[in-house]
């Protein structure tokens, strides 16, 4: 399997928006991440998913790597805990990527949904096998259903320019 064929541009632009989304949630705020009040999505789940979903070629797996290690040490998660997770299912999402790829949206958000249910699940369960520091369950059933709200502004762009050159 060969982990990245993307270009320069791409490789830059997933980067500087992985950054984004990952910076932008600390930036500012007067909470913190772990607060029971701060409903933000997971901009960088969706941004990931949405891609390896629809072009799984361009994403560059290593630049994803980093990005997941950069945030968890931003926002002092476990590192690696999430990243290999989220390492783990981008690949199997990128093993059937010739069944998935031009799958209409409704087979995408299932597969979303069942892939972000089934990491924070497994986030969750590995926090308290390991006696890991642990959000509350009310935190992450918030982010997960923000994160599943702002999914399709990611997927649907993906698909009106596959129906575009057609």
């Amino acid at each position: 399997m060969k982990f990245y064929q993307s270009n320069l541009f791409t490789n830059i632009l997933v980067f500087a928006l992985g950054l984004f989304f990952i910076i932008s949630p600390t930036a500012l705020t007067s909470t913190g991440l772990s607060n029971t009040n701060s409903f933000y999505p997971d901009l960088f789940l969706c941004l990931i998913f949405a891609t390896v979903l629809n072009k799984p070629k361009i994403m560059n797996l290593y630049a994803i790597l980093t990005l997941l290690l950069f945030s968890d040490v931003l926002h002092m998660k476990p590192i690696g805990l999430f990243t290999i997770l989220m390492f783990t299912s981008v690949i199997v999402i990128r093993r059937y990527k010739l069944q998935i790829e031009q799958s209409p949206f409704y087979i995408h958000y299932l597969i979303f949904l069942i892939l972000l249910s089934c990491v924070q699940t497994l986030n969750l369960f590995l926090h308290h096998l390991l006696f890991l520091p642990k959000l509350s369950l009310l935190t992450i059933v918030n982010q997960t259903i923000f994160t599943l709200i702002c999914y399709p502004l990611f997927d649907i762009p993906y698909k009106l320019v596959r129906a575009n050159r057609k």
